[in-house]
């Protein structure tokens, strides 16, 4: 890869005339994971935008497969971290609770 006169990328490739050709180098967009979603759903989404045209049910769909498994783990660490809390909190008034009271 070199930089062209204006500091643009560049690779040689061997043109359809069979000369070697500079031109700049691209690389693929990849697609968002909103687009994959939808294109594995079989729904019609653009990335760049004008959206309008998908019903509340397909923007659900793409939504509820993008953010679901995330509020799943989130909700897993929330109840873990709410029972660590709660038997911390039971140890601690253990520990105060002097034995004759037990």
């Amino acid at each position: 890869m070199w930089l062209s006169d204006r500091g643009v990328p560049t690779v040689n490739v061997i043109g359809p005339d069979g000369k070697l050709h500079q031109v700049p180098r691209t690389a693929p967009e990849k697609p968002s994971a909103a687009k994959l979603v939808a294109d594995r759903l079989g729904v019609s989404y653009a990335d760049e935008g004008g959206n309008g045209n998908l019903t509340a049910k397909e923007a659900g769909e793409i939504g509820g497969q993008l953010g679901g498994p995330m509020v799943a783990k989130l909700v897993a660490l929330a109840k873990r971290d709410l029972a660590h809390g709660h038997v911390e909190r039971l140890m601690q008034k253990q520990k105060a609770t002097p034995e004759s009271r037990l």
